[in-house]
């Protein structure tokens, strides 16, 4: 999901991205991704991690989804650029494969 979010990203520039009329749009449906995705996840969960912001994902996907006529597509370029990479970096690793089973 993250991966999504920065492969649309990737090698855009910020006017050139905005100008465009479907990546905008796109980026906002992967953020109501990660805020379900945010719901889902236990609380306990989100009081084991308190660097990430569990709410504000989840508050995301509530404004996108329920009052899309103000969504500021900059807004979600810079949550893109600056934020999710530092999600990316909060997140706990999963282990390796070897370590499941």
């Amino acid at each position: 999901m993250l991966a999504d979010i920065s492969a649309l990203i990737e090698d855009q520039d910020r006017d050139a991205f905005l100008a465009d009329i479907s990546r905008p749009h796109a980026l906002a449906m992967h953020f109501i991704r990660l805020g379900e995705a945010a719901n889902r996840v236990g609380r306990d969960t989100w009081s084991a991690y308190p660097q990430i912001a569990w709410q504000k994902m989840a508050n995301l996907r509530h404004l996108i989804a329920h009052e899309y006529k103000i969504v500021d597509h900059a807004e979600l370029w810079t949550i893109a650029t600056v934020h999710v990479p530092q999600l990316r970096d909060a997140l706990p690793k999963p282990p390796p494969p070897s370590e499941l089973f």
